[in-house]
C-alpha cells in the first residue's frame, strides 16, 4: 500500500472532524430562533401597547381634563354717530356692522376650563376587558408562532442531519473500497489479478467521490435554510447531534379550541364596546377667568361658570340590532370551523399513527438486513484479493450495503418527520 493511499484513507476517516468542528443539537437552533424572531418581539411590544392603552383610558375617562382658552373678537361699527369706525354695544340705527345683539360689540376672554366625565367606571371596565382579551390573543399568537417555528426548524434540522448521515455513509464506503483498490493494484502489477478488476474499483470510487461532492452541495444549501429559519448569521457547517423527538400523548384539549374561544370572546367584547354609545353619558364642566364684551369693564367681568352635560341617544336607525346580527353570523362561522377542524384533526392523527407504526416496523427489517450484510462484507472483504470472490460480487455486496444504509437513514428521517408532524397537530 503506497503512502499516498494511506494518507487518502486517513483523510477520509477524519473528514467529519475536519468539516464539523462544533456540535449543535436541535434545542440550540430552537433557542436561537426564539431569541431572534421578529414576530415574537412585535407581539410582546403590542401587549405593552395595550397596557399603556389602559392608562390612556384612565386618563380619558376618570381624570379631569384642563385647558386654557383665550379669545378676542373685533366687531366694529362704521359711520356711527359721526365716527368712521367705533366699537360700541349701542350703535345708532344707521351705523354699519354686525348686529350688536350677536357680537356684543366684541369679546375679550381668557378662561381656565375643566371637564370631568361622571359614572364611567363600567365604561372603563368594558374597554379594559377588550384590551385584556387582545393581550390574551397576542399571548396565544406567540404560542402559535413558537409552535410553528419549532415545527419548521425541527423539519429542517432533520433534513440537514439526514444529509450528514448520508455523507458519512458515502465516505465510509469510499474508504472501504479504497482499501481494497490499493491491494488489487499491487496484485495487478504482479499479474496476479486482471486489469479490469482494478478499473472496476477505480470507477466505483470516482462515482462515490462525485456523489460526495453533490451531497456536500446539498448540505451547504440545507444549512443555509436552517440558519435562515433561526435568523443566525453564520455560514459554518457544524456537526448535528441526532434529534431527540418523542411522540406526545394524545391530547384531549387542542389549542385550536382556545383560539376559537378567544376569537369568540373578542367578537362579544367588540359588541359591548359598540353598545357603549347607547348608554347615557353625563359630564360636569366649569371654567373661570375673564369673559367681557367691553374692554373698559374687564376688571368687573372676572367670574366662574359651571354646569352638567347629559347625552341620551334616542335613535340611530337600528344600528345596534344590525351589528348584533352581524356578530352572531361571525360566531356561527367560528363554531362551524371549530367542528370541522376537530374532525380533520382526528383523521390526521389516526393516519399519522398508522404511518409511524409501519415506519418503525420498516426500520426493524432494515436493521436485520444490515446486520446480515455487515457479516457478509466481513467475510468476503479479504477473499476478493485471493480470487475466491470476484470484484464484481464484492462491489455488488458493498452497493447493497450502501443502499440498505441509506434506506435506514431515510426510514429514520421519515419516522422523525412523522412524529414531528403528529406532535404539531396534537397540540
Amino acid at each position: 500500500m503506497s503512502f499516498k493511499s494511506l494518507v487518502f484513507i486517513y483523510c477520509c476517516l477524519l473528514i467529519s472532524q475536519a468539516v464539523f468542528s462544533q456540535q449543535h443539537d436541535l434545542q440550540y437552533y430552537q433557542n436561537k430562533a426564539h431569541k431572534n424572531n421578529a414576530t415574537l418581539k412585535e407581539n410582546i411590544n403590542l401587549q405593552k401597547f395595550n397596557l399603556l392603552q389602559n392608562e390612556m383610558l384612565l386618563a380619558q375617562y376618570s381624570k379631569p381634563q384642563l385647558s386654557f382658552t383665550a379669545d378676542y373678537l373685533f366687531a366694529p361699527f362704521f359711520f356711527n354717530k359721526g365716527q368712521i369706525i367705533s366699537i360700541t354695544q349701542n350703535p345708532e340705527k344707521n351705523a354699519f356692522g354686525y348686529d350688536a345683539g350677536l357680537t356684543n360689540g366684541g369679546l375679550y376672554a381668557a378662561q381656565l376650563n375643566a371637564s370631568y366625565p361622571l359614572f364611567t367606571e363600567r365604561l372603563i371596565n368594558i374597554y379594559k376587558s377588550q384590551n385584556a382579551i387582545q393581550n390574551q390573543i397576542l399571548q396565544f399568537g406567540n404560542k402559535q408562532v413558537l409552535h410553528d417555528m419549532d415545527k419548521a426548524i425541527s423539519d429542517q434540522f432533520i433534513s440537514v442531519y439526514q444529509l450528514q448521515q448520508i455523507l458519512n455513509i458515502q465516505q465510509k464506503i469510499t474508504v472501504l473500497i479504497e482499501s481494497r483498490r490499493v491491494i488489487v493494484e499491487a496484485l495487478v502489477q504482479k499479474a496476479l489479478m486482471q486489469q479490469n478488476d482494478y478499473l472496476l474499483l477505480v470507477i466505483e470510487i470516482k462515482q462515490l467521490q462525485f456523489d460526495i461532492q453533490q451531497t456536500k452541495i446539498n448540505l451547504i444549501t440545507a444549512f443555509i435554510q436552517l440558519n435562515n429559519l433561526c435568523s443566525i448569521k453564520d455560514t459554518t457547517s457544524v456537526e448535528l447531534i441526532a434529534p431527540s423527538i418523542s411522540q406526545t400523548l394524545l391530547s384531549n384539549q387542542f389549542n385550536f379550541k382556545k383560539k376559537y374561544i378567544l376569537d369568540s370572546t373578542s367578537i362579544i367584547a367588540q359588541q359591548q364596546v359598540f353598545n357603549i354609545k347607547y348608554r347615557p353619558q353625563l359630564s360636569a364642566f366649569g371654567n373661570t377667568g375673564i369673559n367681557a364684551a367691553d374692554a373698559s369693564n374687564i376688571p368687573h367681568n372676572i367670574g366662574i361658570s359651571a354646569g352638567l352635560h347629559l347625552l341620551i341617544p334616542l335613535y340611530d336607525g337600528g344600528q345596534k340590532k344590525i351589528v348584533e346580527l352581524q356578530n352572531k353570523l361571525l360566531l356561527d362561522n367560528l363554531k362551524e370551523y371549530q367542528n370541522q377542524n376537530m374532525l380533520l384533526t382526528g383523521n390526521k392523527l389516526n393516519a399519522l399513527q398508522q404511518q409511524i407504526v409501519l415506519t418503525e416496523q420498516s426500520i426493524n427489517l432494515i436493521n436485520s438486513q444490515l446486520s446480515s450484510q455487515e457479516t457478509l462484507l466481513q467475510i468476503i472483504k479479504d477473499k476478493v484479493v485471493t480470487g475466491q470472490v470476484s470484484v464484481t460480487d464484492y462491489l455488488k455486496a458493498i452497493q447493497d450495503y450502501a443502499v440498505s444504509s441509506q434506506n435506514k437513514i431515510q426510514a429514520q428521517t421519515t419516522l422523525w418527520l412523522l412524529i414531528n408532524q403528529y406532535n404539531y397537530i396534537n397540540w
